[in-house]
């Protein structure tokens, strides 16, 4: 039986694994509540090297882009493929997928979030463009799960969250089916 560990940040360690039952494959969730890429980097050697998968799919620079300091859409990108890389030098057979950046809620109106200031959707596509970019130049394989979750508005869709940047379960929904298409095909 493969294995495919999910490794990421609280999007990932939120991901109702219910919704992947039916993928051929034990799957291990670990992801962590408020992770950065650096925080991921420290624990591959606990958390993803233990396990030896045969599949890895690593979401994570949401805390990244929202923290203060955050390094512009370069250093980003580079910071997350950069992890891919590691992870692919530790275990060359694995299939490594790195996901995208998922869309956030950011519009003034309504649900505002403090976090959410000076940031947009428009530059977390440009995060995403740069990470495909890398992904395609290193032979890592990238799936875009950002367009299956934004709306017509250009944000995360509002029935997908209740904070701007936390999934609901109908967006786990989205998510999972898009993971299980990858997971099908592999």
């Amino acid at each position: 039986m493969r294995k495919i560990v999910m490794f990421g940040d609280s999007l990932t360690d939120y991901f109702p694994m219910e919704k992947l039952k039916d993928v051929d494959g034990e799957i291990i969730n670990s992801g962590q509540a408020g992770d950065t890429i650096a925080e991921m980097a420290a624990r591959i050697s606990y958390d993803v090297l233990p396990y030896q998968p045969d599949i890895i799919l690593m979401q994570g620079g949401a805390n990244d882009f929202l923290m203060s300091l955050y390094p512009g859409y370069q250093e980003l990108a580079h910071r997350v493929v950069n992890l891919a890389l590691r992870l692919k030098q530790h275990l060359p057979e694995t299939a490594i997928y790195v996901e995208s950046l998922y869309p956030a809620y950011t519009d003034r109106i309504g649900m505002m979030p403090s976090w959410a200031d000076g940031k947009s959707n428009e530059e977390i596509k440009k995060i995403n463009e740069e990470i495909r970019r890398l992904c395609e130049r290193e032979g890592i394989f990238f799936i875009d799960i950002f367009h299956h979750l934004i709306g017509k508005d250009g944000q995360l869709s509002r029935e997908y969250t209740i904070d701007g940047i936390h999934l609901q379960d109908n967006a786990y929904e989205t998510v999972a089916r898009v993971l299980r298409s990858v997971l099908e095909s592999i």
